[in-house]
């Protein structure tokens, strides 16, 4: 039985019963960790408040300052909101030929040893 799940939010439809995919495990916490990471102020509904506060440093220069502070955001979003997975490691480095900025979370979920790296890209958008 899975420990944690969350609905997929592509809409996958299930092969045979037609349902709404689900996610466990490890693939739902993934999943959750980058939408916090994705998500500004105003995007959700009924938790307008919630702001990783990551998009704002997109556009700065590519420095180890811009990076230390989406690092921070980073872990302050996962350490307040997201209580299934125990945080051990943000690296965040800034990618001068894409102009973007590669993120690498590793995290724990609760009560399991198993250790799991989520790596994410992010880049400006307009």
């Amino acid at each position: 039985m899975a420990r944690y799940s969350d609905l997929n939010l592509d809409f996958v439809a299930h092969p045979l019963t037609g349902d709404v995919t689900v996610l466990t495990d490890m693939e739902a916490l993934k999943r959750s960790i980058r939408n916090l990471v994705y998500t500004s102020k105003y995007e959700r509904r009924f938790r307008p408040e919630l702001d990783a506060g990551v998009r704002k440093y997109l556009f700065e220069p590519l420095t180890s300052i811009t990076c230390l502070k989406i690092k921070n955001a980073i872990e302050n979003i996962i350490k307040q909101q997201e209580k299934r997975v125990e945080l051990i490691e943000v690296s965040v480095s800034g990618n001068e030929r894409t102009n973007s900025f590669d993120v690498s979370i590793v995290f724990r979920p609760k009560n399991v040893r198993d250790v799991t790296n989520l790596s994410l890209t992010l880049t400006r958008t307009r």
